[in-house]
């Protein structure tokens, strides 16, 4: 007999087939409205009952002004019909990821409740308590005759990106070890065990060769080796396209905002109901039309989130535009110093570091309305002011240095390592006003051929104030030196308060000019 898991994550409120630049366009290749027809479409094809539906979290945020705007009337029948669209598409279990975590334990306590299938989490614990604090441990599914154990994990890394009173009263444990501990539980109960993982593989799930640092964030090659009892490993957060059957595991992660779902086919012994083979594959969601089913859940709140994005917010003497993302990184751009000079105006530190966190990032006309905020910069980040000394603030630049290199002609890109197998580049940060140089020619950590603060060389022993989003503060992206104890304060604003507060103000003269040069 044949048993089929169908398998999304990471949809980031993407419901519908656009990312809002164009208010006409609901043609892009992604959405939940996709996934579901997807999924009903292949249960149609296999029978519901030869079929499993789940879900690895990063649903209420992660970039989509859609959840943005929902979460912004304040008013929780709005996410209701949020959440009704996901409940729509008919899933089995689900597990939450990170971006979950963005709007507080309230918010996402609400949507837990209303999710009509359940909630599996088995390392987000109540702090005192130590049992989950959201969900259920596990969930035992019968198809055909065959029993299902399904465990649901997320990262642990958690609190190193979300505000203190967002995991008040919260212990992230390690996946590692939860699923040690409850895949001993239920194996024996059951004929096939799934785990469903918000995380993702710090080693090539085939060589073992290292591909981050092993920092905790994703342990999934450690779940992958370590722990024989999982037959099929259903994960996310990493946004990466995989399908793959190795060390008797079918293993699957179905890419970003609904692009594709993850099917694996589990063959089963009628007899003895052990697995005889297992194939994988990606399903893409642009060959399907959205489920009206879906469609119909938000079409109110679509409506109302477009009449919201056109609205101004302000007005610029002149625009602070950005050519393209990825030259904007290299040579720099109006947009980018915007940023930074918002970051300095709130926090009154001395140096101020950014991202570019959209690829389709074009930065501001003369007027700004909530779309152009939103396009921009679409994560839902609070800012910091961290206390460095000079010798701490030249490691950190130093590190961002290391993502680029320059090849035998002279062209001046970035290492392979933050683009494959999954695009990191939000990780990549400019400074400003520091005026520096990288001489990409030497040795990492030894690049650094400038780096002056208003005509003034940086001091190692000086102590220096740096606006920095909270993400990267508390630890995301793997820099050196960032750790919690170096916060002074973190604003209460998300970047959209931030740019129509500073926007607003007074006169905005935007600076053009170009601090910084890699060679």
């Amino acid at each position: 007999m044949k048993l089929v898991f169908l398998h999304s994550s990471d949809t980031h409120g993407f419901l519908l087939p656009t990312d809002y630049q164009n208010k006409t366009n609901y043609d892009a290749p992604f959405s939940l409205s996709r996934v579901s027809s997807v999924i009903k479409s292949e249960k149609k094809k296999y029978g519901a009952d030869h079929v499993v539906v789940t879900d690895a979290g990063d649903c209420l945020q992660g970039g989509s002004p859609l959840a943005y705007y929902t979460h912004s009337t304040g008013d929780y029948h709005d996410l209701r019909k949020f959440t009704d669209a996901y409940n729509a598409v008919g899933y089995d279990a689900r597990c939450l990821g990170n971006h979950d975590f963005n709007f507080g334990l309230d918010y996402l306590s609400y949507y837990v409740d209303n999710n009509k299938a359940p909630i599996i989490n088995d390392n987000v614990l109540d702090a005192e308590t130590e049992v989950p604090f959201f969900g259920r441990e596990y969930v035992i599914i019968k198809r055909n005759g065959l029993k299902i154990g399904i465990l649901g994990i997320t990262t642990q890394y958690i609190p190193h990106w979300e505000p203190k009173e967002n995991v008040a009263g919260l212990k992230f444990a390690s996946a590692y070890e939860k699923i040690k501990h409850y895949a001993k539980i239920l194996r024996p109960q059951v004929d096939i065990l799934a785990v469903m993982y918000h995380g993702g593989f710090e080693s090539d799930p085939e060589t073992g060769k290292a591909t981050e640092p092993h920092r905790g964030e994703n342990e999934g090659y450690k779940i992958l080796t370590e722990i024989p009892e999982v037959d099929v490993f259903l994960t996310g957060h990493q946004h990466r396209r995989l399908n793959l059957v190795t060390k008797n595991t079918a293993i699957v992660q179905p890419g970003y905002r609904g692009e594709a779902v993850a099917e694996v086919i589990v063959e089963v012994d009628d007899n003895t109901k052990k697995i005889t083979n297992m194939t994988t594959k990606l399903i893409d969601t642009k060959d399907y039309a959205p489920d009206p089913a879906v469609v119909e859940k938000i079409a109110d709140l679509d409506k109302r989130t477009q009449e919201w994005l056109d609205k101004p917010i302000a007005y610029l003497n002149k625009p602070a535009r950005i050519e393209n993302a990825m030259k904007g990184r290299i040579e720099g751009a109006p947009f980018i110093n915007l940023i930074q000079q918002t970051q300095l105006w709130f926090t009154k530190a001395d140096v101020s570091a950014t991202a570019v966190m959209s690829e389709t990032a074009k930065g501001f006309n003369e007027t700004v309305t909530m779309r152009d905020v939103l396009l921009n910069y679409p994560y839902a980040n609070q800012l910091c002011r961290v206390k460095l000394t000079g010798k701490e603030l030249r490691h950190i630049i130093e590190h961002s240095a290391g993502f680029l290199k320059k090849d035998k002609d002279g062209k001046i890109g970035f290492i392979d390592r933050w683009i494959k197998p999954k695009p990191m580049l939000y990780n990549f940060d400019v400074f400003y006003p520091v005026e520096y140089e990288a001489d990409l020619s030497k040795p990492e950590g030894e690049r650094l051929t400038k780096l002056t603060l208003h005509g003034k060389p940086i001091e190692d022993d000086k102590i220096y104030h740096l606006a920095v989003n909270n993400y990267r503060a508390m630890g995301g992206g793997f820099y050196p030196e960032y750790s919690m104890d170096k916060i002074e304060t973190t604003l209460d604003k998300d970047y959209v308060q931030m740019f129509s507060e500073y926007l607003t103000h007074g006169n905005i003269e935007v600076d053009t000019k170009k601090n910084y040069k890699f060679y």
